[in-house]
């Protein structure tokens, strides 16, 4: 098995369905990835509509956490696959992701897609992946401090097993723990390259998905990953690069600033 792809699920409609057509119309062949999709939280009506949609390479886990960190660290226990993909299952992807994804992985380098935002009524926009693809694709293989705000998000790549290892998302963080957990595993990164453009990440925008906090939780969230940040730095010192830690303390700052603007 070449490829897992992980995918979280809490109270699944539509958009599910979507997500999981998109990947039964891979131009990848499907002995050679399977998709684990982990139902978590509420168990029924979920469990059948999701049953009814899954693809024929699919395996549909249950987890009563309400919890994406916990599902997707679930997936990972589970998976089989030698490189790991994180989908969203609101998220639809082109045809040739997987394929491009695979096509530029290696147990060294972290392939990434382009990426644009999918609105309720259809249309695309572009957005801060985007333009990062825009900046950097054109560059080929790459270090991965590059294109840094791919790695504010574990979707939009695929991650060789072994650069993940035993690194779980930490499921003490109500948010934040994606950018964590691609922070703790870059010890064991190295290059990244881009695919063509028409492998594309679909990032939907629904009305009401932002979880909203009053300002105090998140200035102590905030804090706390930038403190968790630096335990891992300066635990290892001399494994994480400098000029990316730099720019996690500067993003919990700039993700902190702006919520008080906002």
């Amino acid at each position: 098995m070449k490829i897992s792809v992980i995918i979280p699920s809490y109270r699944p409609k539509e958009y599910t369905i979507a997500c999981l057509e998109a990947l039964k119309k891979q131009t990848l062949s499907p002995e050679m990835y399977e998709v684990l999709v982990i139902l978590n939280g509420e168990r029924e009506p979920y469990e059948e509509f999701l049953q009814q949609a899954m693809p024929s390479n699919g395996k549909l886990l249950y987890s009563p956490i309400a919890s994406a960190c916990s599902s997707r660290n679930m997936g990972l226990d589970k998976a089989q696959g030698e490189y790991i993909c994180f989908i969203d299952d609101d998220d639809p992807v082109s045809p040739t992701y997987l394929e491009e994804l695979l096509k530029y992985a290696r147990p060294n380098v972290v392939s990434l897609s382009n990426c644009f935002s999918l609105f309720d009524d259809g249309h695309t926009e572009k957005n801060q992946f985007t333009m990062e693809y825009e900046r950097c694709a054109s560059k080929g293989e790459q270090y991965y401090v590059h294109p840094k705000k791919m790695f504010s998000v574990p979707t939009m790549k695929m991650i060789h097993r072994d650069v993940i290892g035993n690194r779980r998302f930490n499921n003490s963080f109500p948010s934040g723990q994606d950018a964590l957990l691609m922070f703790e595993i870059s010890d064991r990164m190295d290059k990244v390259r881009f695919t063509s453009s028409n492998a594309v990440y679909y990032y939907r925008q629904r009305t009401g998905s932002l979880h909203r906090l009053k300002f105090g939780k998140h200035c102590s969230k905030y804090i706390r990953l930038a403190w968790a940040y630096t335990k891992l730095y300066f635990g290892h010192l001399g494994s994480y690069n400098t000029y990316f830690y730099i720019t996690r303390l500067l993003a919990s700052l700039h993700g902190l600033i702006d919520f008080k603007r906002g």
